[in-house]
């Protein structure tokens, strides 16, 4: 399968998943620090906000093992990643599984600053499932949404550095908070 398929396919079934828990979802026209889709309980002045990055992998007949790695960096508090699995039995059970960012920090293997994760049929079945996602999931989520820095996650997803290298001319920039001044 297309891995750009592969993608779509599970950013779809994850906005559709939160939003039938009723988590608002957002989708930003910009894929910055693994947000591709913004989680959010209400809409008004002040509402706080997670990062969810989606990922979709395939563990069909010939695919023994797949992995999936996020940078260091992205995992904060305020970042969930949600991994659909293809196994080819989609009608008896969708694979969806939840990880919030203290839990790729403790049981994710880091690895020149990428955290990284090896899945298997066996694995899914024993040590991931903790992690299905379900009503007990979706209420960790609400937990995070309601307890994140807003402001770590705004800056996460805003600010960023600038290197311009220009024939014999170096020089280099970082965005600043206006909302200071």
């Amino acid at each position: 399968m297309d891995t750009s398929m592969m993608e779509y396919t599970a950013e779809d079934l994850i906005a559709h998943k939160l939003t039938r828990s009723k988590i608002l979802i957002a989708k930003p026209k910009f894929d910055q620090e693994g947000a591709d889709l913004l989680a959010l309980l209400e809409v008004k002045d002040g509402a706080k906000f997670c990062r969810i990055q989606c990922k979709g992998r395939s563990l069909l007949d010939s695919s023994k093992r797949t992995s999936v790695t996020v940078p260091q960096d992205y995992v904060t508090d305020g970042f969930i990643l949600l991994l659909f699995i293809e196994m080819g039995e989609w009608e008896e059970t969708t694979q969806l599984f939840c990880f919030l960012g203290d839990e790729i920090r403790s049981k994710w293997h880091l690895n020149n600053k990428k955290y990284r994760l090896t899945v298997t049929k066996n694995k899914l079945e024993k040590e991931l499932k903790e992690f299905r996602f379900n009503s007990q999931r979706i209420q960790q989520i609400e937990i995070v949404i309601r307890n994140v820095d807003v402001k770590t996650e705004f800056n996460k997803m805003v600010y960023g550095k600038l290197n311009v290298v220009l024939d014999s001319i170096t020089t280099s920039g970082a965005a600043v908070d206006m909302t200071k001044s």
